[in-house]
């Protein structure tokens, strides 16, 4: 399966934000920053919740791991997706951090919500952010559970490239506790 990002969101040449493209609901895209597996995740939903993903990642040994697929999305994400999508009016706002170091760890999420496509940025946060309103406290479950799928769907995609005869460093790890 191949399929383009520009296909699904581009650039508003005014405001350079994103703008998805009517049949899609969510894009979520996370990158690790400077790290050793160089992780960079995106997760796309279309309206008909249909969910397309595109990662690439460093393993060990620093060779480049690149996937594209399309998957179930867990109930629990498409739960709160379809919540957000209920609200009269989504009251988020474009930038949530309490820092910001170049090449650190980000996410930028895009929701279509009556036809409105809404920026997120979120970049070092040092704490939970509490919610001003409904849609900040929808959107901060629907991140954590977001992050916890794009981990999932990492090591999933990590223990393709493990022979069956190695244990992952993490495995071993986890077994000595």
């Amino acid at each position: 399966m191949n399929f383009e990002v520009l296909n699904i969101r581009k650039i508003e040449a005014v405001t350079g934000n994103f703008k998805l493209h009517e049949d899609y609901i969510l894009s979520y895209d996370h990158f690790d920053g400077w790290t050793q597996r160089l992780l960079n995740l995106g997760i796309y939903i279309d309206i008909i919740f249909e969910c397309k993903v595109k990662l690439h990642f460093r393993d060990r040994n620093m060779e480049k791991f690149e996937k594209q697929f399309e998957c179930e999305i867990p109930f629990e994400i498409k739960n709160i997706i379809l919540k957000v999508l209920n609200l009269d009016h989504v009251l988020l706002k474009h930038y949530y951090a309490d820092m910001a170091m170049e090449d650190m760890g980000h996410e930028d999420i895009v929701i279509n919500h009556n036809g409105v496509s809404h920026n997120i940025g979120i970049g070092i946060l040092l704490k939970k952010p509490r919610a001003e309103n409904p849609s900040e406290n929808l959107f901060f479950d629907l991140i954590q559970l977001l992050e916890k799928w794009q981990e999932e769907i990492y090591n999933e995609c990590l223990t393709e490239l493990t022979p069956s005869s190695q244990i992952p460093i993490d495995q071993k790890r986890k077994r000595r506790k």
